[in-house]
């Protein structure tokens, strides 16, 4: 009996030595929270649910609402779906990643920090594209769309959809995608979609302490909840704000002057030639060749849209015979700075 005493007691010594106190305890309460959706987290707080909110995922709907977005058609009862737009499908202008890191302590971008050359350096890092419109990454999170100009420049098309979750869907089916009113059975598709992709409590920069309270709710007085209510909305857009600018005059220019090349060959390579390369999207093709930065260096100083400072701030528009159309960058989006960069790297390129 002692022998059996004695080897126990080493063993229990063993595991006690070799145990490292110091690696981080696993709180199966806080990964339970983790998995909670933001929505569901709202709500729990009572908080009221989404005008668009989906009780239940479908995940066959949410299949079909994916190659929509992705490819502008799918499968339906057995056969192909039309294709929304015979121009654009909605990732020619949006990402559907986040485009933003979710811990500040480690120096990137926090969600409601618009910083376009911030926004640029996580697509490098995170190899995404650099889009005039704000990634679908957490949409069913929102509250408010066609934000700030957006408004102005749509007029009374989104009356309906700036509160509106699937009429903003439709506005931008029909008019900025140049193509259709979506069937019921594909908006509903496309919301249990974006429904799929809603943003969790993981996604957001939350403290521990924050998501134990979150985790004992039920707990918690009135004023508590609203506080913790605030803190949730706080790391995400409810909407995205939009501010266009004019075309900055000919005496503010520098002509890529200062600019960094490098910066500027970035941003052609993950905005313009998303859509311009090879004539994915458009009929102008660009590559990077001799030949583009000669072609935009020779518009540079005017106001027509082949001036690089013309075209980026205020896009073109579908026309009939060319519903190909440029979307322009806000502030929020490209900054002045990056202007600058793209026209030192088109310079570059002319120098070849």
């Amino acid at each position: 009996m002692s022998k059996f005493l004695f080897f126990s007691f080493l063993a229990i010594l063993t595991l006690l030595t070799s145990y490292d106190f110091s690696r981080p305890k696993v709180n199966i309460g806080h990964l339970e929270v983790d998995e909670w959706g933001v929505e569901e987290a709202l709500i729990k707080l009572g908080d009221s649910a989404y005008k668009h909110h989906i009780a239940d995922l479908d995940s066959k709907k949410a299949e079909m609402g994916k190659d929509l977005v992705f490819n502008g058609f799918t499968t339906y009862n057995g056969k192909k779906s039309k294709r929304i737009s015979p121009y654009f499908v909605c990732t020619d202008c949006h990402n559907t990643q986040r485009e933003f890191g979710s811990e500040r302590g480690l120096g990137m971008v926090h969600p409601k920090d618009n910083n376009p050359q911030k926004r640029l350096v996580y697509a490098i890092k995170n190899d995404l594209p650099f889009l005039p419109g704000s990634t679908l990454w957490g949409i069913y999170n929102r509250t408010s769309f066609y934000n700030g100009d957006y408004r102005k420049k749509y007029d009374g098309l989104v009356d309906k959809a700036k509160d509106d979750l699937p009429e903003a869907i439709q506005v931008c089916s029909k008019y900025c995608s140049s193509g259709r009113v979506l069937k019921d059975w594909e908006l509903e598709a496309i919301m249990h979609y974006f429904k799929s992709e809603e943003l969790k409590i993981k996604d957001l920069g939350l403290d521990a302490n924050q998501k134990k309270n979150l985790l004992k709710y039920q707990n918690l007085d009135d004023g508590e909840k609203r506080g913790l209510i605030y803190s949730i909305k706080d790391e995400y857009f409810q909407s995205y704000p939009a501010n266009f600018l004019y075309t900055m005059p000919k005496d503010k220019r520098r002509y890529g002057e200062n600019g960094n090349s490098e910066n500027g060959e970035e941003l052609f390579e993950r905005s313009c030639l998303h859509c311009h390369g090879e004539k994915r999207v458009t009929y102008l093709g660009l590559d990077n060749s001799k030949l583009t930065g000669d072609f935009f260096l020779k518009y540079i100083e005017g106001y027509k849209d082949q001036s690089l400072y013309q075209i980026i701030r205020w896009g073109t528009y579908a026309k009939r015979g060319r519903q190909q159309y440029m979307p322009q960058y806000s502030k929020e989006k490209m900054s002045d700075d990056q202007i600058e960069d793209l026209i030192a790297y088109m310079k570059k390129l002319s120098e070849k």
